[in-house]
């Protein structure tokens, strides 16, 4: 009867340590699938991981497997190894520093969707390592971005508004390289401290001087006239500007808020156009880029935000001249040098004053050695005008390419002050080519090219 109990508890207790087992089997079997998907076997000094994917492709499920291998040594270790070993997991099979390989594979196909299994079995003790490394990279971190939060602190307690939106930036990038049950909740603080910091800025504009334009701009921490000021902000201005050939662009200005929130805006550009809308804004495009790459919806979020905060400053620029006419008196010659009665390059310029409000009146001389001669002649004969554009262009080379006709012109234009016989800027030496069908052709559009080429250098002239 003794021995008959004995042999009963033993049956007991073997049943008790393979219930997991068979229940494992059992599962697995009505699966289909192997019994080390549920219960994956290794000796005492191994780890193992049963890594899954599932997807309508084959590569796209052993990409999810290996993907899942390393969620679940990542979640061991307490550190993201993802981008440290996905391509040597996903090529080579294996992982060195952890003497990680990939034992067993299961291929299994339901429906559409393709299963992929793999038993991947590690070394503890290299595992167990690599886990007191990374906790001691995480109190590291945790120690970094204490001191990144007392350095925003400060800089906000100083109006710096950016700069510590920077610093919690710096931290929401450290806090998002952390693991989740560390890092999670420092990335969502720092976040929230971005979009708050965002969300309280407001600019304004003074009504400064259109007709330079010049003003003074204001960043604040919220839309009230007693608001903190904001120091030490980067601000962008955009503004319309012409290109060499006439054509409009979109120019820009960076500017830092000095320490009482504020800078004056004036254009270093002297080619912005007479009438048109600076658009002010604040600048966070470098700051944002981090962003961008691991939280592109929360990135998408503030530049949203930033978009609306823009203002505008209209302006109306004055030139020297004001309302008067510019006289244009320019001279075309022939490569033989004989002086041509066409007004191609004088017409350019013409039409690119008037785009502006500028008007122009063609006018004739005739050709004079002296520049003083040139200037004194027309102070002769137009004693009301203040304004001229003088010079001489010429045709400098002609050559005829099969059905192609090349022209090159040269020449030199200059703005002068009649009244005061003052030279307020030249173009130096300007050229122009042009390739046409024809050498009529060529010539007025290499002509009309050196009008818009020295139109637009003598632009920055008109204004002060």
């Amino acid at each position: 009867m003794k021995r008959l109990s004995g042999v009963l508890i033993v049956f007991l207790l073997l049943l008790l340590v393979s219930c997991t087992s068979v229940t494992s089997w059992v599962r697995s079997s009505f699966e289909g699938v192997p019994s080390w998907v549920y219960e994956p076997q290794s000796s005492r000094n191994q780890l193992a991981f049963v890594g899954e994917g599932a997807a309508t492709s084959l590569v796209r499920s052993e990409i999810l497997a290996y993907e899942s291998v390393l969620k679940q040594i990542s979640a061991y270790i307490g550190d993201d190894v993802f981008d440290r070993y996905m391509v040597e997991l996903s090529t080579e099979k294996t992982i060195s520093d952890y003497q990680l390989k990939i034992t067993q594979e299961f291929v299994k196909q339901e429906g559409e969707t393709i299963l992929v299994f793999y038993l991947a079995v590690a070394d503890k003790g290299r595992l167990a390592t690599a886990r007191s490394e990374a906790q001691v990279r995480v109190q590291e971190r945790e120690q970094e971005i204490t001191n990144l939060l007392n350095k925003a602190t400060q800089a906000f307690r100083d109006n710096k508004d950016l700069v510590a939106l920077n610093y919690y930036i710096e931290i929401a990038e450290i806090a998002h390289s952390m693991p989740a049950e560390s890092g999670l909740a420092r990335y969502n603080q720092a976040i929230k401290r971005v979009e708050d910091i965002v969300k309280a800025l407001s600019l304004s504009v003074a009504t400064g001087d259109p007709t330079i334009p010049t003003t003074t701009i204001t960043l604040r921490r919220g839309k009230r006239a007693i608001s903190p000021r904001v120091a030490e902000a980067p601000i962008i201005v955009y503004s319309p500007a012409r290109d060499g050939l006439g054509v409009i662009y979109q120019d820009f200005q960076r500017f830092v808020t000095n320490q009482n929130g504020q800078f004056i805006y004036t254009t270093n550009n002297p080619t912005i156009v007479t009438r048109g809308d600076l658009e002010i804004a604040i600048d966070l495009e470098e700051s944002l880029k981090t962003l961008e790459e691991i939280d592109y919806p929360t990135y998408v979020a503030l530049i949203e935000n930033l978009k609306e905060k823009e203002i505008t400053y209209s302006y109306n620029r004055l030139p020297v001249t004001q309302k008067e006419e510019i006289l244009i008196a320019l001279s075309e010659f022939s490569l033989k040098g004989e002086l041509l009665s066409s007004n191609y390059a004088a017409g350019e310029i013409i039409r690119e004053l008037a785009r502006d409000g500028i008007g122009g009146r063609i006018v004739h001389v005739g050709p004079i050695d002296e520049e003083e001669n040139y200037i004194d002649a027309l102070r002769v004969l137009y004693p009301d005008k203040s304004y001229a554009i003088i010079g001489e262009v010429g045709i400098s080379d002609t050559k005829v390419l099969k059905s192609r006709v090349t022209v090159t012109v040269s020449g030199e234009l200059s703005l002068v002050n009649l009244k005061t016989k003052r030279l307020l800027g030249s173009t130096g030496s300007v050229k122009a080519n042009a390739v046409e069908a024809t050498l009529e052709e060529a010539i007025s559009e290499a002509f009309s090219k050196v009008g818009t080429v020295g139109g637009f250098l003598l632009y920055r002239y008109l204004y002060n």
